[in-house]
């Protein structure tokens, strides 16, 4: 089993036959009392609540994952990362010109 499953679902003895779930259109997931709601997301940012083990291998298994900031903190972390190197080249080009022009007057 994908352990991408075990980590963010849990353990279960369900073997999940994954294909005919997808290939059913009117398949509905029963509420599992005794499971803790998992909040999931998909790479386009979107949520989803899962209540059973069953549903959330599904959605595992299709690509969704339990943590947003692993898609947003890196996107974040580079529109940072080049206003700084943008910021640090006007300021190296500027100090450039600013000192060609005070040593041309000397």
């Amino acid at each position: 089993m994908n352990s991408n499953i075990e980590n963010i679902c849990g353990s279960s003895e369900i073997t999940p036959d994954f294909e005919s779930i997808a290939s059913n259109p009117n398949f509905v997931f029963q509420l599992d009392e005794n499971y803790t709601t998992v909040v999931l997301y998909n790479s386009e940012g979107s949520t989803i609540n899962v209540n059973s083990w069953l549903e959330c291998a599904n959605y595992v298994n299709g690509g969704w994952f339990s943590n947003i900031t692993d898609l947003v903190n890196y996107e974040k972390r580079l529109f940072y990362g080049l206003l700084f190197i943008g910021v640090v080249a006007v300021f190296i080009e500027l100090n450039k010109q600013y000192w060609g022009q005070k040593n041309s007057k000397i």
